[in-house]
């Protein structure tokens, strides 16, 4: 896989389940879809901060010298080189974890707050509704079949900060947005020039000359979208326009910039309500050809 490389996966009795591969687009990120009903962790640490959301159920563990519980539809949080094991209560437990290094939290707070900083996480479980389905939606991703560079890049960059900017003990704040018109329009000029290829946020931030963090912000105030839902309006639009011809499905897919015809039609159909081939034949009749429909 171009930016992951699976390395382990254990089903086990009891329903015990373990998927663990490495994000080498992350600084070598491990991640970490489980479900526990019998393992346990001996004591161990980890040089990574371990953050992750608890899908179901409940999991104990020790941590400080305290016991601790976290529970489902809650962040969990560790700094590095802390000491922790863990194990499930009566009902056992899923969740998802990222490993990340303090490497890449730095470069995440050096887009944010224009300097790197490794922020201290204090509390360990957090109650915090849209972070958890951040985190959630990110680790989906990560799994995922479909993996287009400026999304991902998004949505980790904002999960990571969100994290960090709200309840690390960071001292100093992101500067405000403000109204950055040029850069904007820069951002948009380089993403309709990009339909047919994969964009990364770090070239776009490059080209639109702002941080990734403070163009996601300026983009989404001055469009009403993220730069990644923005290029895909724009190539489902571009699509369209291609369907109007007898250029094969699979063929407009990789002229629109999507993965494969598959993924061309989950996300064509996701905005338009029918799928490219059906588009064709009811906009185009004359073009409902052997070698145009689907």
């Amino acid at each position: 896989m171009d930016q992951q490389s699976a390395l382990h996966q254990t089903p086990a009795g009891g329903g015990d389940f373990a998927r663990l591969w490495r994000e080498a687009r992350f600084d070598g990120m491990e991640c970490l879809n489980a479900r526990f009903q019998r393992h346990s962790y001996a004591p161990h640490t980890h040089e990574t901060y371990v953050v992750g959301v608890i899908t179901a159920g409940t999991e104990l563990y020790r941590c400080r010298g305290t016991e601790r519980v976290a529970r489902a539809g809650q962040v969990v949080v560790l700094d590095p080189e802390i000491l922790h094991d863990g194990r499930p209560a009566a009902d056992g437990y899923a969740y998802r974890m990222f490993y990340p290094s303090v490497a890449l939290f730095e470069q995440a707070m050096a887009d944010a707050l224009g300097r790197p900083a490794a922020p201290h996480f204090s509390a360990m479980e957090l109650d915090d509704p849209e972070l958890f389905q951040i985190l959630r939606g990110l680790h989906h991703g990560l799994e995922g079949p479909y993996r287009e560079p400026l999304r991902t890049d998004t949505d980790a960059l904002r999960a990571f900060t969100a994290l960090a900017l709200r309840h690390g003990d960071l001292t100093a704040r992101p500067r405000e947005a403000g109204r950055e018109p040029v850069a904007v329009r820069r951002a948009r000029e380089y993403l309709d020039a990009h339909l047919d290829s994969p964009v990364e946020l770090a070239d776009l931030a490059e080209a639109a000359e702002l941080s990734r963090f403070h163009l996601l912000r300026v983009f989404r105030a001055a469009v009403g979208t993220t730069p990644h839902s923005y290029l895909t309006d724009r190539r489902v639009a571009h699509a369209k326009r291609l369907l109007a011809g007898a250029l094969p499905l699979a063929d407009v897919a990789l002229a629109c910039g999507f993965c494969d015809q598959a993924h061309f039609n989950r996300v064509f159909k996701g905005r338009v309500g029918v799928s490219p081939g059906q588009y064709r034949r009811g906009s185009n009749p004359i073009q409902d050809t052997p070698a145009a429909a689907a």
